[in-house]
């Protein structure tokens, strides 16, 4: 169990994690946000990198800059370091000095990503690096695992193979931190998500609760429609773009479209789905709008 208690950090002027509260128990958290959320920060806040300004993080009831927490679980950087001039094997010397590593496991994911073992890591590719350390995060033996965009530069055959060790993880009673830009790719594996917006708690919960006060329709309308027209309408709106004919336009809320339709009297009028990545843009329009 990892418990944050009004926890604030912040670089000079800039407050990267403002007053935050969460408690993240077992399973796959998705953390999601644009850039300057606070994600990374949060992430460093967590594995003791970094100390809070104010307030409390505990894992496992020990503080999250002490021995007891450090030793049960792993933290993956969008950095990640590796001793210069080292290949593989000198990449897995390196952690296997600080780390319990299950060797057979990692050298099965070496195979399966197919790294070349007598290259330099310096001369790896940034998918190559992520690959790398990513086989050495699922092969550490640890509680907790906290992965900075952790699918950055990764293929779909390889991105497949990620998301069925951390589900394996799942399984077995871990918890799982990821910060993305990628919906998407978190959809499928996280348990929940966690939202954050300069550095506050704008959202927490499940698949279900994230776009879930949102409704998209598709309409042509006789009229230039625009956001205050339906706002007069008694009608939050989210979104509005027109696209040649067509309006799209995303309201909050469960109130029934009727007085749209009754008033203009569209040509066409549809719901229609909201992709994963819309649903992040539009979570972070809201929370801008909102000012969580």
């Amino acid at each position: 169990m990892i418990e944050i208690k009004g926890v604030s950090k912040s670089f000079g002027l800039v407050k990267a994690v403002d007053n935050l509260s969460l408690e993240i128990g077992e399973g796959v958290y998705g953390l999601i946000g644009q850039n300057g959320a606070g994600k990374s920060t949060l992430l460093r806040l967590i594995s003791g990198v970094l100390k809070q300004d104010e307030g409390e993080i505990l894992v496992d009831e020990h503080p999250s800059n002490s021995k007891e927490a450090k030793s049960t679980l792993f933290f993956l950087p969008d950095d990640p370091y590796v001793p210069n001039r080292c290949n593989i094997e000198g990449a897995y010397a390196f952690y296997d000095a600080y780390y319990d590593i299950d060797r057979a496991h990692f050298d099965e994911l070496i195979a399966t990503f197919e790294l070349p073992k007598d290259k330099r890591v310096s001369a790896f590719s940034k998918g190559m690096k992520r690959q790398l350390f990513l086989a050495l995060s699922f092969s550490i033996n640890c509680d907790t695992l906290l992965l900075d965009e952790a699918f950055d530069g990764l293929d779909p055959l390889v991105l497949e193979v990620v998301r069925e060790e951390i589900l394996q993880k799942r399984m077995n009673e871990k918890t799982i931190i990821i910060s993305s830009h990628n919906l998407s790719s978190l959809e499928k594996i996280a348990d929940r998500f966690i939202l954050l917006y300069k550095g506050k708690l704008s959202k927490e919960g499940g698949n279900e609760d994230i776009g879930e006060e949102m409704v998209k329709y598709q309409a042509i309308f006789k009229e230039e429609i625009h956001s205050s027209d339906l706002e007069k309408l008694g009608y939050y709106v989210v979104s509005l773009k027109k696209v040649g004919s067509i309006t799209n336009f995303v309201i909050k809320g469960e109130k029934d479209p009727k007085d749209i339709i009754e008033k203009y009297e569209p040509i066409l009028f549809e719901n229609i789905p909201l992709d994963p990545e819309e649903i992040l843009a539009l979570e972070m329009a809201l929370a801008r709008r909102e000012g969580k």
